[in-house]
């Protein structure tokens, strides 16, 4: 599984991934800063509340294509916190009617699922992204992750997708979450409070969990990964 920091540091990626060897380890980035340190990463919405700002968020996503070493491993669209219907309408607005950069199509995208509405018609709706970004409150998360994993990996309305759409889940909480995240089978999570609150006894669960199963994840590139695509920085 690969996890991203939210303003994470270089040292402090070095650190995580003393704590845990078996995962890789990268940036989450959202139009509140992005700074050009080496390694993956992916870009956030930062519709986190009602104040969405469209120009900081296409202005984030050119900034990844021009000023950064690499490319992003994917973008997240813009969402609705808590409102899978709104989520959808903006989803399709920000696919279809809105300029993005020049480049991103080139990028993987992923749909945000949000409560509101079943997971098998938010499923239905999606179009034109390569992955799935689980937002919401923590509980729902916890009880439909298995169940949006499932649908992930069996999903086959885009004939380009061999291997289905690739699973994210924001910020699954808890001193379990990161475990849950790995052994419900996401292909990547990120987190905000092992870097601000020094929580790194949850990578150090992690990582017991991993060992425990005998079968660490491939890492990107390797037969099975989902990342296959996305190279891994191991400096």
């Amino acid at each position: 599984m690969r996890l991203y920091y939210t303003g994470a540091s270089p040292d402090n990626l070095r650190k995580a991934r003393e704590h845990a060897p078996s995962h890789s380890h990268g940036y989450g980035w959202t139009p509140a800063k992005m700074t050009p340190h080496d390694g993956p990463y992916f870009v956030d919405n930062g519709a986190f509340s009602d104040s969405f700002d469209p120009d900081a968020y296409y202005e984030t996503l050119d900034r990844s294509l021009t000023e950064m070493p690499t490319s992003p491993d994917f973008f997240v669209l813009p969402d609705v916190y808590g409102d899978a219907e709104a989520t959808i309408d903006r989803h399709l607005e920000w696919l279809w009617e809105r300029k993005l950069p020049i480049g991103s199509g080139e990028l993987m995208r992923y749909w945000v699922l949000q409560p509101g509405l079943p997971l098998e018609e938010q499923f239905d709706r999606i179009r034109g992204c390569q992955g799935v970004f689980v937002g919401g409150p923590k509980r729902w998360k916890r009880a439909y992750g298995d169940r949006i994993v499932e649908l992930a990996n069996n999903y086959d309305d885009d004939p380009t997708l061999t291997d289905g759409l690739r699973t994210h889940v924001g910020n699954p909480g808890g001193a379990d979450g990161l475990v849950w995240a790995y052994e419900t089978g996401f292909d990547s999570c990120d987190t905000t409070s092992i870097f601000q609150n020094g929580y790194w006894h949850y990578l150090d669960k992690l990582e017991e969990a991993t060992q425990e199963t005998g079968s660490p994840e491939p890492e990107p590139g390797e037969p099975g990964s989902k990342q296959a695509t996305v190279t891994e920085w191991s400096a």
